[in-house]
């Protein structure tokens, strides 16, 4: 599945997914891939710091770069289904890549659409849980399929925990589990965990975030904009420049990107299973399909006129000789 993602997230060219250098199997054993070296993950950087959580700044850039990731790994018709920090790292100093945040951690990916038919899967009446209790959306909680929406409730957990430094249910073990559910849902409607969760968040802006996640359902496609709009909008109230340094080179302007995301529209892009290409290869969307049918088509005409034509002149030259 890793491989997968990786070669349809080089059909668009996104700097937040690892280059595939190589890939091949020892028989019977095992499949691997090779793919660029990238530096400490989110969840290692964080607890570097003095107090454990980003400083702001840091805080809102890192949200905004893994939003744009997540997007544009559900452009190209894959839900994630584990986000947390320990899935996304920076680059490393060395490749001047320390500004720029990777999503990585495809295990439990699955895709939401039907390729070929441009359609979405049925969304299934029950799912076993999967993804990480403390990061974990409700419906994946309740056991309920997920959609592109509980990436972004995930997502969010995320982001408020490098900010503030802890989430409510922190303490809890991921045994926990129906205690971390009974947080989360409260945390909906009791402002006293509220309070706790967002405590030093831009409370408005992350709060709407949460509720406009809660107005999604499975079959939606997420305003990334509207999202993105928030965290800009957090920024701007408190001050924070474009250049104001990340929390792990402090010395230095930064030089991350700054994107908003895409509208999350489905790419028709079919990553093939196997082979050893470092490019990888995709199967022709519909449009080439037709394409190449129609060209096959022409010659075909061509070829059969030519034949027409060849015929003729025989029957010519056969009536002159007489």
């Amino acid at each position: 599945m890793d491989c997968n993602v990786l070669k349809g997230a080089a059909q668009i060219k996104s700097r937040h997914f690892c280059t595939v250098l190589d890939q091949a199997a020892v028989k019977d054993r095992f499949n691997f891939i090779v793919m660029k070296l990238i530096g400490k993950n989110l969840w290692d950087l964080r607890m570097d710091t003095p107090e454990c959580r980003f400083s702001l700044g840091t805080a809102l850039k890192a949200a905004a770069q893994c939003l744009v990731s997540i997007e544009q790994l559900h452009r190209f018709g894959y839900l994630h289904r584990d986000i947390k920090p320990g899935n996304f790292a920076a680059g490393r100093k060395e490749s001047n890549e320390h500004h720029t945040i990777f999503m990585l951690d495809f295990g439990l990916c699955r895709e939401f659409v039907k390729r070929g038919e441009g359609k979405m899967r049925t969304q299934r009446s029950s799912a076993p849980f999967r993804g990480t209790t403390r990061y974990a959306p409700l419906n994946s909680m309740l056991e309920v399929d997920t959609g592109r929406k509980d990436d972004i409730e995930s997502w969010l957990y995320m982001v408020v925990e490098w900010t503030s430094g802890g989430l409510p249910w922190r303490k809890l073990k991921a045994s926990d589990r129906d205690k971390v559910l009974q947080f989360k849902k409260e945390l909906r409607v009791k402002e006293e965990i509220q309070e706790d969760m967002f405590y030093n968040c831009p409370k408005k802006e992350f709060f709407r975030i949460l509720k406009y996640t809660d107005t999604l359902d499975f079959y939606s496609t997420p305003d990334y904009k509207f999202v993105y709009f928030c965290i800009q909008h957090a920024a701007t109230a408190n001050k924070i420049k474009d250049s104001d340094p990340l929390d792990w080179d402090p010395n230095t302007p930064y030089m991350g990107p700054i994107e908003p995301p895409g509208d999350g529209k489905v790419i028709d892009l079919e990553v093939e299973v196997g082979g050893t290409s470092n490019e990888g290869s995709l199967k022709k969307t519909k449009k080439e399909k037709e394409t190449v049918k129609k060209g096959k088509k022409d010659e075909k005409e061509i070829e059969q006129s030519k034949t027409r034509n060849s015929v003729a002149r025989k029957r010519d030259d056969n009536e002159k000789k007489k």
